[in-house]
This record gives structure tokens, sequence and C-alpha cells, in this order.
């Protein structure tokens, strides 16, 4: 018998299979209940059965459920929960012929003419998947990046494995970086990989660390925000905004910052 804590670990999954906490839920009970009806899982979930006929009816389109008929009365069964594998085999078999396609498509748009963009550009991104979005687009400089940030905030935000997968990916892209960090664990990780991951970090010991930070590429600075409910990137496209960053605040504070 599964725990509360077992149903909402399975919630949180499911929700990157495009599943929302109802859709979960209904589906955990018809693994329960084996074939069922919708009445009998509004009863059992103590849901509004139109919710959970919504819920069944976005299941059934997602792969997770099928309708099984016996006369005229219309039951509900769970998939096996090997569906999971054969949904990510699928995903793995649309990236592929994604990625075979991209450069050529990618080739035809760069091919369209465009109206030159303002001088200066301004994004916000919000909350992890913004902060992710934000390392994905360092990744296109071949150019130095430059980090100053709260990494103990930062990279339990992103998740360790992502962030130290993401400096793997830079590396292989021939992309050297240099790092202020304030003192931690993470940092020495990092920095026992620092030719792996072609880093130069230092350390900047602060009397009190900030909940900000920035990162800096080419013409764009990614000033962040990394306070709980409060977390942010704006990034900024502007070469003498950059350039001032770049010369007078991180270059200033790299002087100051001493190697581990």
């Amino acid at each position: 018998m599964i725990t509360a804590t077992d149903k909402l670990r399975i919630v949180a999954f499911l929700k990157r299979f495009g599943c929302n906490r109802s859709e979960s839920l209904v589906y955990i009970e018809t693994l329960i209940s084996g074939t069922t009806a919708v009445q009998e899982l509004s009863r059992k979930l103590k849901q509004n059965r139109i919710s959970v006929y919504y819920s069944v009816q976005q299941l059934i389109g997602k792969g997770f459920l099928f309708e099984i008929r016996k006369g005229k009365r219309r039951f509900i069964a769970a998939e096996n929960p090997d569906i999971l594998m054969r949904i990510v085999g699928r995903r793995h078999t649309e990236l592929d012929a994604l990625e075979k396609d991209v450069g050529y498509i990618s080739g035809l748009l760069n091919s369209i003419p465009t109206v030159k963009h303002e001088k200066t550009v301004v994004k916000l991104y919000e909350e992890t998947e913004g902060f992710k979005r934000m390392l994905e687009e360092s990744l296109q400089t071949k150019n130095e990046i430059l980090i100053f940030s709260n990494t103990t905030a930062f990279s339990k935000m992103i998740g360790e494995e992502h962030y130290e997968n993401y400096f793997a990916r830079k590396a292989a892209l021939g992309t050297p970086s240099r790092i202020i960090y304030s003192p931690c664990a993470f940092a020495e990780m990092i920095n026992s990989k620092m030719k792996q991951y072609r880093i130069d970090l230092r350390i900047l010991k602060q009397d009190q660390v900030s909940d900000s930070g920035f990162y800096l590429w080419d013409d764009t600075v990614s000033i962040q925000s990394l306070k709980e409910n409060k977390r942010s990137c704006t990034m900024i496209e502007n070469k003498d905004i950059a350039d001032f960053f770049r010369e007078n605040i991180f270059n200033h504070f790299w002087k100051e910052a001493k190697p581990i």
C-alpha cells in the first residue's frame, strides 16, 4: 500500500509527463481499483464527478487510461505503469527526428530577412524553468562566460546534478568561464574539476552572502534574484551595460577574490 508521501512523489513525477495533480490522483486510484466507473472514482476521490470525468478524458488522450464497455456500461482501466517507459521511448524517437530536421529548418529561418531589434532588449524569466532557460541561452556563446552568484542558493534551486551537467556541456562546447563564488561545498567540488569544466574559479568572502548575482556573456547580462518566492532573472542585451558589468563590477571583484 502506498503512503501519502509516495503519492506526493508520484504526483510530482507525473507532472513531467503533462499530468496535473487531479489527473495523477485519478490514475493512481484507477490503478488501485482496477476496472472501475467514473462515478466510483468520483466517490473514492471525493471529487466532483464532472471534474473526474474531465481528468479521465485527458488521461485517455495521454495514454494512461483506456475505456472498457460492458453492454451499455462504460468502465475505465489504467494502463500498466510500464506506459512511462513507452512514453519516454516515444519522446526519444521524436527528439531524434527533431534533431535531424532542426539544422535544415534553422537554416531556412535564418535566411529570412528580419528587421534588427532595438539596441536594448530586456527579457524576464522567472522561477526554476526560467533560470534553466537562461543557462541554455548562455551556451550559445563561444566566448567567455562570467559568473558572480550565490552558488548555494542557485545550485539548490536548479538542482546540483542539472547545474553540474551545465558545466560539462559548456566545456564540451569549448566555452571557458571565470566564476566568483562565496565559500561553499559546491564551489569546492566544481573547482576540483576546473580543467575538465574549463573554469577559473575564485572565492570572495562576504560578511553577508547576497541572494542575487549575475551571469555575463557577449553583450548580455542576466541579473538574478534568488530569494525564495521572488526568483527571477532579468536579461539585458546591451553592449554598454554588459561592458560596464564586465569591467567595473566583475573584474573589480575578480581582483579581490582569491583562488581556493
